[in-house]
């Protein structure tokens, strides 16, 4: 999608975790992981981000890594002057 960058398969790189565990942990439906992953999502619902969110700030925590997951680790805005 034009201006929006989705970053959720980099973020899990960093956690070093799985798709299959943040949905678990996140009570998501894998293909929404997946297609949030890939890029290909068209819509996702605010309350399955905050899930997702809450999900890879635990992994995180027990990660040891101190920095708070936000909503730019998952979806990024473009600018239209950038695309």
């Amino acid at each position: 999608m034009k201006g929006i960058k989705f970053k959720l398969s980099e973020t899990l790189d960093e956690l070093r975790t799985t798709r299959n565990r943040i949905a678990v942990e996140s009570k998501t439906r894998p293909a929404t992981i997946l297609d949030l992953a890939a890029g290909e999502t068209k819509t996702v619902k605010l309350e399955t981000l905050v899930s997702i969110l809450d999900a890879l700030n635990e992994i995180a925590r027990e990660e040891g890594i101190k920095r708070v997951i936000v909503i730019d680790d998952i979806i990024e805005y473009i600018p239209a002057a950038d695309r």
